[in-house]
């Protein structure tokens, strides 16, 4: 029986790189991901609820494709560094029915 595969899409502030980069290195026998630089985000403020957005911050996005288990492996990596940073990365991960 085949494994399924999954997609990973990280997005993180800037300044975790090393941290991400670790985990899925360390997670991926053979890394191989797609690294989207200068990706824009803005986050709601309760503080700024007069003007809805504090100032944009710069991230970085991952795609990763792999199979179930390793997906599963580099997600605990990703939720644990959440927990300890408490801001600053998502991640989802997404079913995926083909890859072309």
């Amino acid at each position: 029986m085949r494994t399924r595969m999954q997609t990973l899409f990280v997005i993180y502030d800037e300044g975790m790189e090393a941290d991400i980069t670790a985990i899925i290195e360390q997670g991926m026998v053979v890394p191989r991901y797609t690294r989207i630089d200068n990706v824009i985000g803005a986050r709601m403020a309760e503080r700024e609820a007069a003007t809805g957005y504090v100032a944009d911050r710069r991230n970085r996005m991952i795609v990763a494709v792999a199979e179930e288990p390793v997906i599963a492996q580099i997600a605990k990596g990703m939720r644990a560094l959440r927990r300890r940073r408490k801001h600053g990365l998502r991640a989802f991960v997404v079913g995926l029915k083909e890859v072309i």
